[in-house]
Formats: C-alpha cells, sequence, structure tokens
C-alpha cells in the first residue's frame, strides 16, 4: 500500500480533527512533488495573469531551476513612522549584544533580516515556506527581496539562491525564527539535500528582547501591534497572517495569483518593521531609555533586562526612574521589590531597608516578603531580635487576614506562611528571653 492510500485510510477511520485540513495539505504536497516539473504547467504558466502581473519581479534560474523574486529598494531619506529607513543603516547595534552570550553583531551591512509565509504554522516536514523575504542594507537603500515559490518542484532552486545571498553576510535577525523560521527553513534544507546556510550566522531573536521590553505595557506583541505602538504607523491593505495559507492554496488550485499581492506587502512591511524595531531596542538599551521610552512601565521593563544581563547599575538607575515617574500599584511593588534586592546584592544596606519599609506598607503579596527580609536583616544584621520581632509580628497580622481553608474536620488549616512567621515568632522570643536573663545576672 502505498503512502498516500495509507493516509486516506487513516483519515477514514479516524473521527473528524483540526488536523483534517493539514492532511489535505500534505497529501497535496506529495502529489506535487511526484510530478515532474516538465511538461507540466506552473499555476503562473497556467493562469492568463500570473504573479509577475501583480508584483514587480522576474523569473530567474539556476542550476536547480526556476523561481519567482520581487526586488524592492527603499531609500534611506524616506520616512518610517518614527524612523527613517536611514536609520537601520547608521544605527549603534551593538547594545544589542547585551543579549547574545559570547557573540556580537556584525555592522547594520553585514546584517540580513528575514520573514517567512508558509503553508501552516505547525511545522514539520509537510510545512513549506513559499515566501521567503530577506532585507539588507544596499548602499543607500533597504533592499527586500521575496523569493516565491510558483509552485513546490521551485523549492530547491529558491533555497539554492537563499543560501547563496546569506553567505555574503555574518548575521540574522528574526521575529520568532529561532522556533519557527530558521528550523523550518533547515529542515527544507535537509530534504532538498542541501547544505544549511545558518549555523555561523550570529542570530538575534528579536521576538524575546521585545516582549521583556513592551509587554508590561502592550496586551500583545505581534510586530504589527508593534509597528502601531512603537513606530507610530497604521497599516492599510494588509492581510492576516492566519489567511496567508489559504491565499497561497487557492493559488496553487485556481492558478490565479491576483490574492496574493497583499501576501507580498504584508511580508515587505514585516522585514521593514523587523529593522526598525531592531534599532528601537538597541537605542532603548544603550542609553537607558531616555531617548526612546517615555513609559515608566517600558523604563521598569528596561530595568529586568539589564539585570538578567548582569548590569546591574544600569538595572538600578532605568527601576529608580521608573518609580519616580509613576507606576500602577502592581507594578510598582514589584519595581521595589527588584529594587531593595539590587541594594541588598550590592551591600547597600540602609537603601535596601529604606526600600523594603516602603513596600511593607504597600497593599500587596510582596509586603510580607518586605517584612520578612526586615527581621531577617534585623536580627542577623542588626542585631535587633525585638526589632525583628516587630517585623515578625507585623507578617503574621498579615497572614491571620487571609481567610484560612478549612479542614474537612472543620477545623483551620495553616498556610505555610503561617507555619514559618511562627517559627521564626517562637525562635526569636526565646533569644530575647535568653538576652534578657544574661542581662539581669550581670545586673
Amino acid at each position: 500500500m502505498d503512502l498516500e492510500r495509507k493516509l486516506r485510510l487513516l483519515k477514514k477511520t479516524s473521527k473528524p480533527r483540526d488536523l483534517d485540513r493539514e492532511l489535505e495539505q500534505a497529501l497535496e504536497y506529495l502529489r506535487r512533488l511526484d510530478q515532474p516539473p516538465e511538461p507540466r504547467p506552473l499555476p503562473a504558466q497556467r493562469a492568463a495573469r500570473g504573479i509577475e502581473e501583480y508584483v514587480e519581479g522576474e523569473i530567474l534560474k539556476n542550476d536547480l531551476g526556476e523561481y519567482f523574486l520581487a526586488r524592492q529598494a527603499f531609500p534611506f531619506g524616506r520616512p518610517y513612522g518614527k524612523l527613517r529607513i536611514g536609520d537601520i543603516s547608521t544605527a549603534d547595534l551593538s547594545a544589542l549584544n547585551l543579549l547574545l552570550p559570547q557573540a556580537a553583531l556584525p555592522a547594520p551591512e553585514r546584517l540580513v533580516y528575514l520573514d517567512t509565509e508558509t503553508t501552516g504554522l505547525a511545522g514539520g516536514t509537510g510545512t513549506c515556506a513559499f515566501l521567503i523575504g530577506v532585507g539588507t542594507v544596499e548602499g543607500t537603500h533597504f533592499v527586500v527581496r521575496q523569493f516565491f515559490l510558483r509552485d513546490y518542484p521551485e523549492e530547491k532552486a529558491v533555497l539554492h539562491s537563499l543560501a547563496e545571498i546569506l553567505d555574503a553576510y555574518d548575521g540574522l535577525v528574526t521575529y520568532n525564527g529561532k522556533t519557527f523560521d530558521v528550523p523550518l527553513l533547515e529542515t527544507r534544507y535537509a530534504l532538498a539535500r542541501q547544505r544549511s546556510p545558518f549555523a555561523r550566522l550570529v542570530h538575534l531573536d528579536a521576538l524575546h528582547p521585545s516582549r521583556r521590553l513592551w509587554r508590561l505595557r502592550l496586551e500583545s506583541c505581534k510586530l504589527t501591534d508593534l509597528e502601531s505602538a512603537v513606530l507610530g504607523i497604521a497599516r492599510e491593505g494588509d492581510v492576516a497572517g492566519s489567511e496567508i495559507p489559504g491565499i497561497y492554496f487557492d493559488y496553487l488550485r485556481t492558478g490565479d495569483a491576483r490574492g496574493l499581492q497583499p501576501v507580498f506587502y504584508h511580508n515587505a512591511l514585516d522585514i521593514m518593521t523587523l529593522a526598525a524595531v531592531t534599532v528601537e531596542l538597541a537605542r532603548a538599551i544603550a542609553d537607558g531609555g531616555a531617548s526612546t521610552l517615555d513609559s515608566p512601565v517600558d523604563l521598569f521593563s528596561l530595568s529586568r533586562i539589564y539585570e538578567v544581563a548582569g548590569s546591574r547599575e544600569q538595572s538600578v538607575a532605568a527601576c529608580q526612574r521608573a518609580i519616580s515617574g509613576g507606576l500602577p500599584d502592581e507594578i510598582e511593588a514589584r519595581a521595589l521589590h527588584q529594587l531593595a534586592l539590587q541594594y541588598k546584592r550590592q551591600r547597600q544596606h540602609d537603601l535596601a531597608i529604606e526600600t523594603w519599609l516602603e513596600l511593607s506598607r504597600r497593599a500587596s503579596p510582596l509586603a510580607l516578603e518586605a517584612l520578612e527580609a526586615l527581621a531577617i536583616h534585623y536580627e542577623h544584621r542588626g542585631r535587633d531580635p525585638q526589632g525583628a520581632l516587630e517585623f515578625t509580628m507585623a507578617a503574621m497580622e498579615r497572614v491571620s487576614r487571609k481567610a484560612q481553608p478549612q479542614s474537612s474536620a472543620g477545623t483551620s488549616k495553616r498556610s505555610p506562611d503561617s507555619i514559618r512567621f511562627t517559627r521564626r515568632l517562637e525562635r526569636l522570643q526565646k533569644k530575647i528571653s535568653r538576652l534578657t536573663g544574661a542581662n539581669g545576672l550581670l545586673a
């Protein structure tokens, strides 16, 4: 029994699932691979108006076949939201090395920005990148090239040409590329029995630092949302990313390329926005957000980026600016907590105590941790068990305010916090009793 019959039998004997459409896509892909490129015409050749009628580009050919390449060059003087295109070429991206352990990004002219449009979002060998866009700085322009598969047999030619382009660069920037785009393309290179060009490239996935910097303030950190909230750009005439696979499959079935024009537009904008967001990230990290971040919430997020990277002085400075700028209560409590920990690590104990005291007055779960930190400090560093006892009792009072769950026997169940502070209280009472007794003997 051949593979196609097995897949169809599996589909018939199973319940209808969301994977049915992906199964059909995989079958279509297998059928097309089995067909020789000649004399079977490509969809663009069958259609009266192929992709070249809707997207400016050309049909190119290499040793592995033909493919369609679109190319757009954007002059440096052109505005792009709050930036200009030329900022992509002149930006100092060295601050982003803070996010790259044991690596460093090359100069902007040696960097490639990459984004793909695929036949599905699940990944795996049945998913194919039918449109691969790359953006590069060239002369006085930012150039976007888009490699397009008019049909599956063109994939080997596209992958070969993409590798030739990437060989001229040293660094790669993507958005969720470490999880999706690059693994997908590496799988396609393996299936095509070609060498992947990605292993030697320094790779920055801008999704993760973008989330760290803007997620607290924004509901979503999708690239299009950052485009609006961070760059001040409102897209018009775009297509939703979830609709793109269906548009491509419609093209393969009908040969009509009319619906693909918005897909090329979407991909090109994603690449330009990726480059602009990367510039904004570098500027924020380089100057502590002084010229790029207006929101105290973003400043607090930046302080956490510095903290994770081990840049403690920068973390403290950004956190102090965030608190002084005014934060929502919940986030302010987190900022005070982080600041107190930083002071403690730097052995600035007076500042740490002051910050713990401020946090202990807040109606936040972190106030309990502040009271415990104060009790520990006064017991061990301050040698003041009476002061430690007072903070412990204040902590127990907060714990007692919480509703106590009832056991099956109807008795109150003690929380871990209650048990922990009760033990501390008993220990401190014994310590104070011993000290009081010793002082009485000395008197």
